[in-house]
């Protein structure tokens, strides 16, 4: 057969980055500084019968993460041939070139092309979509095949975007994708039948490919370890069926794998592909321990979760804040902050204290975390951390003489970082000491001062007596309660009364009594005949006591 070749290109070149704020995820590409990316080359022969259109000249729009294609980067190009060639048949191929894909590129169920009719403001129909699993360097993608070339301008524009459902991540940051997006024109007598699988890969045990029909569509599958072929087929569901189709098929062994393939005619093909390494184990992660532990509203702390996957590496692994699951609502989450490490990453989870008291834990769904193969992380759970906000005082005296106002020193609940104020006790007949405290005091966070604003010594000793009046953060935040002791002294003498005869006759002796009494315990209590004196010594003497 007669033919002669006309070639476009769409040299692009994209280095992706990515800028994080907010959680929110933007990513650029580099285009090279001619901002040129189309070039034109066509055989002599051909030149003069077809007229193409490079449209765009570049790859424009923003390259970050979306939920439709439309929202990708985009360049348009359209063919017609000319009223010369009006019986000449022609037909194009829209085909893509692999310079140079990433690791984590090539492994992302995010990164995606997509060719439509129509341009970028006026898209028609998806002619032909697919992603880059599996691809490697010096590659070439059929993404449409045998197109008719008539005689009226029509438009394709070619997708190239991140969807935000194949969970995007920063390890697309600095890698390079490299392609030449070209479209091959071909003279014909007829166009011939192509039915070919024209990509096969294995990545561990998931076999990918890419299967191209431009007269049936393909309707069908069958995955075999024999040449042999398949009586029990696949059916694909009647929307996926196309002239380009992308199989995804996960095998439970190593070996000899041959993927067959139906179209709507009954037509079948196959190739063959070798599986050496099968990963069925999931990734792992594990929590660590909470650095500030308890916190109170508005404070934060940090956990760590580590994830690790020692085969078939981790690929979905944009942990996002909503993800994690708090027991309650006593903590929110705030921020993620995620750094890889060998075989899988570490993310740094900031939680900030509510106006609720008590403990919360983290958990991380299951399946949230996935490696290459799709398995998914277990469901697992943190420690818990203590929100603390408030806490109790409680009274009592240490003296049964001196009982307190239960009024006024009832049980009081202060707040975590606001002084208070405790008005220092009196008893009749005792003078207060100060205050000592139970081990529930914190002796670290603990002040005390003479004034809300002056609240500034620490109260590091429980058995140190405080005469201060304002207080703040008296009590340890794991027990939240704390026992304040009023100390007395007593302040009042002994008082004695002598009980004395009214009369007492010459050279005879009586019995006189002393009755001495006090607030507390006396610490002397011998009188002797030197600690009484007479008034008149010529009358009567004390002989004894």
């Amino acid at each position: 057969m007669n033919k002669k070749q006309l070639i476009y290109s769409i040299v692009t070149l994209f280095l992706l980055g990515l800028i994080v704020s907010s959680g929110t995820y933007a990513y650029y590409s580099f285009i090279a500084s001619n901002n040129k990316n189309i070039s034109f080359n066509t055989s002599k022969e051909l030149e003069n019968y077809v007229i193409y259109n490079e449209g765009e000249s570049k790859f424009s729009g923003d390259f970050k993460v979306s939920s439709t294609y439309t929202q990708g980067m985009h360049s348009t190009i359209s063919l017609y041939k000319t009223s010369a060639a009006s019986n000449v048949d022609l037909i194009a191929t829209i085909k893509m070139d692999i310079n140079e894909i990433g690791s984590n590129i090539k492994n992302s169920t995010a990164l995606k092309w997509v060719v439509t009719s129509g341009t970028s403001t006026d898209t028609g129909s998806v002619l032909a979509q697919g992603n880059f699993i599996g691809v490697n360097n010096g590659d070439t993608l059929t993404l449409v095949p045998n197109i008719e070339v008539t005689t009226t301008e029509t438009f394709y524009t070619i997708w190239i975007w991140l969807d935000e459902n194949g969970n995007p991540s920063d390890e697309l940051t600095g890698e390079t994708l490299d392609v030449n997006v070209w479209t091959e024109i071909n003279q014909v007598e007829g166009i011939d039948d192509s039915f070919e699988i024209t990509r096969i890969n294995a990545n561990y045990q998931e076999i990918n490919a890419t299967i191209v029909n431009n007269k049936n569509k393909v309707v069908g599958y069958a995955i075999t370890t024999t040449n042999t072929e398949p009586d029990e087929w696949t059916s694909i569901d009647a929307t996926n069926q196309s002239n380009v189709y992308n199989l995804d098929y996960s095998v439970l062994e190593t070996g000899t794998y041959y993927v067959w393939i139906k179209d709507s005619e009954g037509n079948t093909i196959s190739r063959s592909i070798e599986v050496t390494q099968i990963d069925m184990t999931a990734p792992v992660c594990t929590w660590g321990t909470f650095t500030d532990n308890p916190i109170q509203n508005n404070t934060t702390s940090e956990i760590v979760l580590t994830c690790i996957d020692n085969e078939s590496e981790i690929t979905i692994n944009n942990l996002k804040v909503d993800n994690i699951i708090t027991s309650n609502s006593n903590i929110t989450v705030m921020s993620i902050a995620r750094a890889t490490q060998s075989n899988g990453y570490k993310y740094s989870i900031t939680v900030k204290g509510t106006a609720n008291d008590g403990e919360t834990t983290l958990t991380l769904p299951a399946n949230t975390i996935k490696n290459a193969m799709g398995l998914g992380n277990e469901v697992k759970t943190s420690s818990a951390i203590t929100v603390a906000n408030t806490y109790t005082v409680k009274y009592q005296t240490g003296n049964s003489a001196c009982s307190l106002n239960t009024t006024t020193y009832k049980d009081y609940e202060a707040t975590y970082g606001t002084a208070f104020n405790i008005a220092n006790p009196s008893c009749s007949g005792y003078t207060f000491q100060g205050w000592t405290a139970n081990s529930g005091l914190d002796t670290t966070n603990g002040k005390y001062g003479t004034s809300s604003s002056a609240v500034t010594t620490t109260w590091s000793n429980a058995s140190t007596k405080v005469t201060a009046t304002w207080f703040n953060n008296l009590a340890k935040r794991d027990t939240k309660e704390v026992t304040l002791t009023a100390n007395w002294s007593d302040s009042t003498k002994p008082v004695c009364t002598v009980s004395t005869p009214s009369s007492i006759s010459y050279g005879s002796t009586t019995t006189v009594t002393v009755t001495c009494t006090d607030n507390a315990a006396m610490s002397s209590q011998t009188l002797t005949t030197s600690n009484f004196t007479s008034s008149n010594t010529g009358v009567a003497t004390v002989q004894s006591v």
